[in-house]
């Protein structure tokens, strides 16, 4: 049990780090809390609260891949490589992609039932 707990702390530590260091955080922490009271606020269903729950962990999950890339670079090859700039733009390029299909899936999940509540008054 206690190797399971200290990955756990091993994760949360990580976590942690990424929270405090990294200023994507400072955006997809509060998109997110915002993107949960509203879909708890439009009681949406328990499909859509999949389709959110899947969206939010994959763009955290890449920002968290991409925060763990930078840093080993920073320590392998501190100097400025073109090469290596390239991959960090791939990989943030991922991040982009990952947080262009959650907001798509967040209109679609979150659209009609908001459209019902403010517009058509149901």
């Amino acid at each position: 049990m206690n190797r399971w707990y200290r990955k756990f702390a091993f994760a949360s530590h990580g976590l942690g780090h990424a929270i405090r260091t990294q200023n994507s955080f400072w955006v997809h922490v509060p998109v997110t809390i915002v993107v949960i009271g509203l879909g708890a606020w439009l009681q949406i269903e328990s499909w859509r609260w999949v389709a959110i729950i899947l969206a939010t962990s994959i763009v955290m999950s890449a920002e968290l891949i991409n925060t763990s890339i930078e840093e080993i670079v920073r320590v392998v090859h501190p100097t400025h490589d073109p090469r290596i700039g390239r991959a960090l733009d791939v990989a943030a390029a991922g991040v982009l992609i990952a947080s262009a299909g959650a907001v798509t899936v967040g209109l679609i999940a979150l659209g009609p039932p908001l459209w019902n509540v403010l517009i058509a008054g149901g």
